[in-house]
């Protein structure tokens, strides 16, 4: 049994000393033998399943001036000064994304939001509405496979059936085999779900991942290390998010050629998802293409919503495959955190201690040359809803808007803006704000998809009532 304090309430995390440490605390317990969390007070399970420190040999007085130390630091120079981005020089690289975009997005934000309540999608509603057919699903997979090992496990028959030797050679009996089989494909299956929806008019299947929404989900969030992507030596991507992928890689790639053999050259495929889904739609698009499975003109551009980057070097594969920045559209909220989380700049003293944990890390080219984790990839759509949803952000024109961020121009001066975008906010300053957590908190308001979803159809009736309204109009008075 292993024990994580945690700081409770976050404000409270600046204090130093031992009492205030204590008074502020709460103790989680994990259990290897259930893989489950609990806690010493009820009602604050929520906080368990939030964050998770691993004080490991460090005293609290340590970690206490560590935290306090993340919530005043300031930027020495190498750190985050070049993040700075003047707000008139940024608002001259944007542009309105058209309608017709708009209209296409907005239809992949609605996938992606349904994708969280599978169990709950009317197909006839998708065919009414959007004209889309749906084809299948994680659950049904799931379910198929839970079915199978249920099966056969009922051939083996009961306990007493299989005799006295069974007894005594418990852990070579066939039915103990498959439980272990069944705990060990558990064990490597992944927590994100998904579905396929096919859009006939456009001779294209569109795979939506879902995002994270569990404990289980977020937990993939921890295993942050590089490593190599397969078969591409300078190329590193998130662990967590690669292992993920590669499961739910596996289990489409059955409705990819599928696909293929009854469209032909005619098939197209789209991937999206929100979240961490999306940074999974990114790679399991990039797999497909390197593995040849399809030709680069048959995938179209990945759309994620509110995704984190997980790839360092991931220019050299789209080099590779002749691809451009316009192969990945990554749609952020001005004030997401999530994109935000490895491709903001780290200060250099938080750098010693994560190489501390992780030796893999020290020869990290991504963190040891720009101060970040991975490197953003694709183009930039930034979103701003409502002020009353949400505050606007210093570096965008005030009102309601979605806007494309120009990379076509100078490069360094492309790199620059993205990454004085990716730093405004800074996470952490957000992560330290009390009013961030909860419902109705400003991470949850800034990243749910629900959110995403709203914003856009937000500035799709402001620009509807702004052109074509006026129009109407116009032709009713010449009538």
């Amino acid at each position: 049994m292993a024990f994580i304090t945690i700081p409770r309430p976050l404000s409270l995390l600046a204090s130093s000393t031992k009492d205030s440490w204590s008074s502020a605390s709460v103790h989680c317990s994990y259990s290897k033998k259930s893989s489950r969390f609990s806690t010493n007070s009820k009602g604050l399970n929520r906080d368990c399943k939030t964050i998770f420190w691993n004080v490991g040999s460090f005293r609290r007085q340590y970690l206490s001036q560590l935290t306090a130390m993340l919530m005043t630091f300031k930027d020495d120079g190498r750190d985050g000064s070049e993040a700075k981005y003047d707000p008139e020089s940024f608002s001259k690289l944007l542009f309105q994304v058209p309608i017709s975009e708009m209209k296409f997005l907005s239809k992949l934000a609605f996938l992606c939001n349904i994708a969280y309540v599978i169990l709950k999608i009317e197909g006839i509603y998708l065919r009414r509405y959007y004209g889309l057919y749906l084809i299948a699903s994680s659950l049904e997979t799931k379910t198929e496979a839970t079915s199978s090992t249920k099966a056969k496990l009922e051939e083996f028959g009961s306990e007493k059936a299989m005799g006295f030797e069974r007894k005594h050679h418990r852990i070579h009996s066939p039915k103990d085999q498959l439980l272990s089989m069944a705990a060990h494909q558990s064990f490597h299956s992944s927590p994100f779900e998904w579905i396929i929806c096919d859009d006939p008019i456009r001779h294209t299947r569109i795979f939506v991942i879902q995002g994270p929404d569990s404990l289980t989900s977020w937990w993939r969030v921890l295993f942050f290390h590089p490593t190599k992507f397969k078969g591409k030596l300078d190329v590193f991507v998130h662990r967590g998010m690669y292992e993920a992928a590669k499961v739910i890689y596996e289990k489409v790639i059955p409705h990819v050629v599928d696909f293929l053999q009854t469209h032909g050259e005619q098939a197209r495929f789209q991937f999206t998802g929100h979240s961490l889904g999306g940074s999974i739609a990114v790679l399991v698009s990039l797999m497909l293409l390197i593995r040849n499975v399809v030709r680069c003109s048959m995938v179209e551009p990945v759309v994620t919503f509110g995704s984190p980057f997980v790839l360092c070097g991931g220019r050299k594969l789209l080099d590779e495959l002749k691809l451009d920045d316009a192969q990945i559209y990554n749609v952020i909220m001005h004030r997401d955190i999530v994109p935000r989380g490895f491709s903001c700049n780290i200060p250099g003293f938080l750098i010693s201690v994560l190489k501390l944990f992780k030796r893999s890390l020290h020869s990290h080219t991504c963190l040891n040359e720009n101060k970040f984790m991975y490197s953003p990839l694709g183009n930039l759509l930034i979103l701003q809803p409502n002020a009353k949803s949400s505050p606007g952000h210093p570096l965008l024109p005030p009102g309601t808007a979605f806007y494309a961020l120009d990379t076509t121009g100078c490069k360094d001066t492309s790199n620059a803006a993205i990454n004085g975008f990716l730093n405004s906010p800074r996470p952490l300053q957000t992560l330290f704000d009390p009013k961030a957590y909860g419902d109705d908190g400003t991470v949850s308001l800034n990243h749910d998809s629900s959110s995403y979803l709203k914003a856009i159809n937000g500035v799709l009736r402001l620009h509807i009532t702004a052109t074509i309204v006026p129009k109407l109009r116009e032709k009713k008075s010449l009538l």
